[in-house]
């Protein structure tokens, strides 16, 4: 494998090598399969290139200037338009941006101010996500111009660059330039955009391969069109969104650095129905994949062993997990869920890393069984580590990260020093190496000087022991906010330094969240609190918050309820919990700072004294609620009994698994008034689908907002009755509910 400077060099290379090979397959909510060769996948970035060009040539004409290095901001759905548009911009010498895909006429928070931070010049997304945009409820749509790739006619022609021209375009980057900036952050109002430069791609790019254990495709060409079409020699398989730095690198980017294929799914068919990522890892033999923490838990909790009887997970080479805190809980759970699929216990690969490494910072050498240590939480909390005989009431197992990859270091450091620390002390993760980015994109200097911090010179010996040599140079390092440990040379990841909060592989920050809080109800809270906690399925939202004094009891309720709509309207996330406590309730420092550490008691005791304490109940660790017996063979008669039953189901699914207030629920009210978040929405979406038998879309919900709404939809289609129908008899009115295709599976006859 040559050695490229640039991922547009080795792409153009891959095409030129292999035009007919599989690139990228996209598998939608239906299960149907489109895809696009590599030299597909060249001449669209080709088409984007060109496109950027001609409009950086009118705005020039019309007299905007533009700067060296133009940012576009990439707006995709999940699919195939998002890679062409992000090696595009690279190609015509601009900076991609790749942003969270918003709900159809929905405000974009994040994209304005990402956009606003990078000062980008362009937005490009497709022709049908253009027609959702807003202007209206986005600055950023408002103030840019709008491309849509695939309306580009070089696009849609896939017609032929030269060779000549594909050559200068494939050189353009090099290695110094900017790949694209990843915006890591959660919140709205402090977007950090990582600087990763083409240097720093293609370094984690080999050591993502390096530490994976896996080969590049063979450049030889194929014996025959018809073998290279079929598929690529390595494939894989990820529902991870490609705005997420795993989803960009891992998803993306890596299988096809390696010369294979990688074939996707969208998150949110893997969030209503986890068995669809395993479906597509068996059935196209997939040999990586990976997702945080929180998926494996999702699958085991969904997924029976009489569903998974027909899976073929031994193909699997590694399975690796990342971007949040690793339970060894949920592989071992995972693991001997689908044993029977034959998924071994040595094809993982817990990892650690970050957007400012690129990606991947510290992993094994190849996969394996886990490396597990029973550690004492009582010195852990201490910064001390204690390894323990075994499991016990006052351990905690914790999973081994490996080690530095590539040619990156890592140690362990004293958070206020800067001395590095000996083997099993807990101290903030610092790293250097040609994986970790040089800056943000205007970083402020008490975030510049996060990625050039010097190490204090320990007593002569100590850092050999922790890094494997001792450095010649102490600077350079960035400082992760992390906390862990060094045992035996491998690190061990325990928390966060920083107080960013990281659930399902996304990150908030706490201060933005008790913004929020307090501008929601200024009257009746004092001090908020919002932290990571526990749960069942991983990492969670908790909310402290001080109720003002002489507040009535009964409104305590309402106060709940108005915190957990405030949080999820403006930041997309449920809390699990939340406790008001009285006035001056929430413990703090002599100078008045929040002791956040403390605060989680409210969650951790439940004899913790407090004046009200709501928390969600159910979800994904429960069972589907019972269904009731229905007809054998429903008729269009029986629709008004089956809708009768569907309303009151939904009602008790709301109750017992989404927390909503039993006096609150009014058939004709919007589910989002309700404080449900996207997830649990796809949730109710998929016990409908399992309990009822039909097929629903993940947007069903957003398109039938009530309960009335769905009820009579999922009515409708088990009774077989079709819209005209509906409508000629007056099952629904005009406008009642947006027209979807009418589907269904067998209709269950019992009671579950």
């Amino acid at each position: 494998m040559k050695n490229y400077e640039t991922f547009p060099a080795m792409l153009r290379d891959r095409a030129s090598a292999h035009p007919n090979r599989s690139a990228i397959v996209f598998v939608d909510d239906q299960g149907a399969a489109v895809e696009i060769t590599y030299e597909q996948l060249w001449k669209r970035s080709l088409a984007v290139a060109a496109g950027l060009h001609r409009l950086r040539g009118e705005m020039t004409e019309s007299g905007r200037s533009l700067p060296d290095a133009p940012r576009a901001m990439l707006l995709f759905p999940p699919g195939l338009g998002f890679l062409p548009a992000f090696v595009g911009v690279q190609l015509a010498g601009w900076v991609p941006v790749p942003t969270i895909y918003p709900k159809p006429h929905r405000a974009n928070p994040r994209l304005d101010a990402s956009a606003q931070d990078c000062q980008a010049s362009v937005i490009l997304t497709d022709a049908a996500s253009l027609a959702t945009l807003d202007p209206h409820r986005s600055a950023a749509v408002a103030a840019l111009p709008c491309l849509a790739v695939d309306q580009l006619a070089v696009l849609a022609s896939d017609s032929p660059a030269s060779d000549q021209e594909s050559r200068r375009l494939a050189t353009a980057p090099d290695r110094g330039s900017i790949a694209f900036l990843q915006y890591t952050s959660g919140s709205t109002s402090e977007p950090k955009g990582v600087v990763i430069s083409q240097r720093n791609l293609m370094s984690n790019l080999e050591a993502i391969r390096i530490g994976f254990g896996l080969d590049f495709a063979d450049d030889h060409p194929p014996s025959s069109a018809a073998e290279d079409a079929s598929s690529g020699p390595l494939t894989a398989v990820f529902w991870l969104p490609h705005f997420h730095d795993m989803g960009l690198i891992g998803g993306l980017l890596c299988p096809l650095y390696l010369g294979g294929r990688t074939v996707l799914m969208s998150p949110q068919s893997f969030i209503r129905r986890p068995i669809s990522w395993l479906e597509l890892l068996s059935g196209y033999r997939a040999a990586v994949t990976g997702a945080p923490n929180f998926a494996f838990e999702l699958c085991v909790e969904r997924i029976s062993p009489a569903e998974a009887e027909g899976l073929d997970l031994s193909t699997l080479r590694v399975l690796f997990c990342g971007a949040e805190p690793i339970r060894a809980s949920s592989l071992r759970r995972f693991q001997s869920r689908f044993e029977q699929a034959g998924l071994s216990d040595d094809r993982f690969y817990p990892c650690y890393g970050l957007a400012e490494s690129t990606l991947l910072a510290a992993g094994g050498d190849g996969p394996g069984r886990l490396r597990l240590l029973d550690v004492e939480r009582q010195t852990l909390a201490v910064g001390q580590v204690k390894v323990g005989a075994g499991p016990s009431a006052k351990t905690s197992a914790v999973v081994s990260c490996g080690r530095a990859v590539g040619d990156g270091e890592l140690v362990v450091v004293d958070a206020a020093t800067g001395e590095p620390l000996g083997e099993q002390c807990v101290g903030e993760i610092w790293i250097r190496g040609s994986s970790v980015a040089a800056r943000y994109w205007k970083a402020s200097p008490q975030d510049a000087a996060r990625f050039d911090a010097q190490l204090v010179r320990p007593r002569r010996g100590l850092t050999a022991r922790l890094m494997g040599s001792e450095p010649e140079l102490q600077g350079g390092f960035f400082r992760t906010g992390d906390l862990g440990f060094i045992y035996q040379g491998e690190l061990y990841v325990t928390g966060r330094l920083k107080e960013l909060i990281i659930i399902r592989g996304r990150n908030y920050f706490p201060q933005d969240i008790e913004a929020t809080v307090s501008q929601v109800l200024p009257a009746a809270v004092g001090r908020v609190v919002a932290l990571c906690i526990d749960s069942p399925s991983g990492e969670s939202l908790g909310v402290v918050a001080e109720v003002a004094r002489h507040t009535a009891a009964e409104d305590w309720p309402a106060i709940a309820r108005q915190i957990r709509i405030g949080v999820i309207e403006e930041h997309e996330i449920d809390p699990r919990e939340v406790v008001l406590v009285r006035p001056s309730g929430i413990p703090t420092t002599t100078s008045g700072k929040v002791q956040r550490v403390r605060c989680h008691q409210w969650f951790a005791s439940r004899d913790e004294a407090c004046l009200y304490r709501w928390q969600r109940s159910g979800g994904t660790e429960s069972p589907t609620l019972e269904i009731p017996a229905l007809p054998a063979r429903p008729q269009p008669a029986d629709f008004e009994s089956i809708n009768g039953l569907l309303r009151d189901w939904i009602v008790r699914w709301l109750i017992e698994r989404g927390g909503v207030d039993p006096v609150v629920i009014d058939i004709e009210r919007p589910f989002d008034s309700y404080g449900l978040d996207s997830l649990t929405a796809i949730r109710l979406i998929a016990d409908l689908e399992d309990g009822w038998g039909v097929e629903l879309t993940p947007m069903v919900a957003w398109e039938h907002p009530t309960i009335a709404a769905l009820g009579r939809l999922i009515a409708m289609r088990i009774c077989h009755i079709p819209e005209p129908v509906a409508r000629a008899t007056g099952i629904v009115a005009d406008g009642g509910f947006t027209p979807v295709e009418p589907t269904s599976r067998q209709v269950p006859t019992a009671s579950r």
